[in-house]
């Protein structure tokens, strides 16, 4: 018979946070996860800092008029572990479904634009944080390293993700593939400056080109933000939210409307994807090999205890020369 791949429900959630609310926005996030999981999902996807929201503001306003903003989502952020990631994974284990939460991270005194994986049962798997913030979203958020630039092996497959603006990058997808990624997690704020048309051309891209499933899960502009920030650029909706079939590109749910707010479900076969392997594999024997990735995959730290010496390369390692 040989092996048979995992099968699985998939999630895409599409909404709106509780802007600046770390509180609101949880309890909006474990609402969503429990309908979902209600409706049998395996694997539930919420969007790019849905807790509590992107910041607008700094694509906007000049960055001292923003600042007070800052300040704001910095108050309302994340620490990993705490009591917000403790409610999320009880509620993760409640809905018997892995889970992807977009969160902003507060480290000491830094922002970071982090993914949370969640297994079922609630317990953290790992985390990405967003390699390189885009424009002026480096006003607010620190880069993440290569250390959370990973794959997960799951019960329903090897899940990975990226987020937002991460998808024009050519490197950061190549590496996932390399690392064996199935499932492909695209994470996306909604656009106050972008036409959606970026989320899908990026999200159908990466199935195609690297034979993954996509769930990708956009949040809405809603009222809400365009009334606390009161800007006249800010428009209700910037959504496109949608899971696409490996290989294919093809759109297997959604979209939804570009202001509306829901859930979509699919049926995941990841023994669907085989049949495209021999077509492009692109980090396998459809791999160019004048082409390699030096991945470093340390975690960098402003003290790290025994100062390597100046001459210290990089060491290469089985798996890690990408």
């Amino acid at each position: 018979m040989g092996d048979l791949l995992p099968k699985f429900k998939a999630a895409a959630v599409q909404a709106a946070p509780a802007f600046l609310d770390r509180d609101g926005s949880v309890e909006k996030a474990c609402s969503l996860i429990l309908e979902a999981g209600d409706k049998g999902a395996d694997l539930i996807v919420l969007p790019e800092v849905f807790v509590p929201g992107g910041p607008y503001w700094a694509w906007h306003m000049p960055m001292g008029q923003g600042l007070k903003f800052s300040a704001e989502l910095y108050l309302n952020s994340v620490e990993i572990p705490s009591d917000e990631t403790e409610r999320l994974g009880e509620v993760v284990r409640t809905a018997n479904s892995l889970a992807v939460v977009g969160v902003n991270e507060r480290e000491n005194k830094s922002i970071y634009n982090t993914l949370i994986f969640f297994d079922r049962n609630g317990e953290i798997i790992g985390k990405h944080r967003k390699l390189k913030p885009t424009g002026a979203e480096k006003l607010v958020w620190g880069e993440g390293d290569g250390s959370t630039h990973r794959v997960y092996d799951t019960e329903i497959g090897r899940i990975g993700g990226l987020i937002c603006g991460e998808h024009t990058m050519a490197l950061p997808g190549y590496t996932l593939a390399a690392m064996g990624e199935q499932v492909h997690i695209a994470s996306w704020v909604g656009f106050a400056f972008a036409d959606t048309s970026l989320t899908e051309i990026c999200s159908r891209y990466h199935a195609i080109a690297y034979n993954t499933f996509v769930i990708c899960s956009q949040s809405v502009v809603d009222e809400e933000v365009c009334k606390r920030l009161d800007l006249d650029a800010l428009e209700p909706g910037g959504a496109w939210s949608a899971i696409i079939e490996a290989g294919t590109g093809r759109v297997l749910a959604g979209p939804l409307e570009p202001a509306e707010e829901g859930i979509l479900y699919a049926e995941i076969d990841l023994n669907e994807a085989a049949r495209h392997f021999f077509l492009h594999e692109t980090t396998g024997h459809y791999w160019p090999k004048q082409f390699r990735v030096l991945f470093d995959d340390r975690q960098l730290r402003p003290l790290t205890p025994g100062i390597p010496s100046d001459s210290e390369e990089i060491e290469l390692q089985p798996g890690k020369n990408l």
